[in-house]
């Protein structure tokens, strides 16, 4: 019952960007999260706010920085992010935190994978969900 109460929840982010903070403690979550996300942009901050305001603990990480020994000690992975870049001249192409991270890295887990990063994260280890394999 409390993952879907948290996924229902990670489905409607608050969009401003101040610094993680702590709700009411009744509305509290038990859990240590950690998002993989994109570094800077104002929809990770409106995440790690919202995120912040509910569970007990939140870090981020950049995806790309991601790594097995990261995972020791939280109760939820949540790896997120945008995919869409724009080059100089306005030519858009998809960006990707390449994650290395090994299905067996995820064991015992719970993951959620949102998002474009989910998605690439999904294609790397070959599930179901994936953009390619599903």
């Amino acid at each position: 019952m409390l993952s879907v109460a948290l996924v229902v929840a990670l489905q409607a982010p608050v969009l401003q960007q101040d610094p993680v903070s702590h709700g009411d403690p009744a509305e509290q979550l038990p859990l240590r999260v950690l998002y993989a996300g994109n570094a800077d942009t104002p929809y990770t901050a409106a995440w790690l706010r919202f995120l912040g305001a509910h569970v007990d603990a939140v870090t981020f990480v950049a995806g790309r920085d991601l790594r097995a020994r990261q995972l020791t000690g939280i109760d939820l992975l949540i790896v997120d992010g945008e995919v869409e870049a724009h080059d100089a001249s306005g030519q858009l192409s998809l960006k990707s935190e390449h994650i290395e991270l090994a299905l067996d890295d995820l064991q015992g887990l719970p993951v959620v994978l949102m998002g474009g990063q989910g998605g690439f994260l999904s294609d790397t280890l070959h599930l179901k969900t994936s953009w390619h394999h599903g």
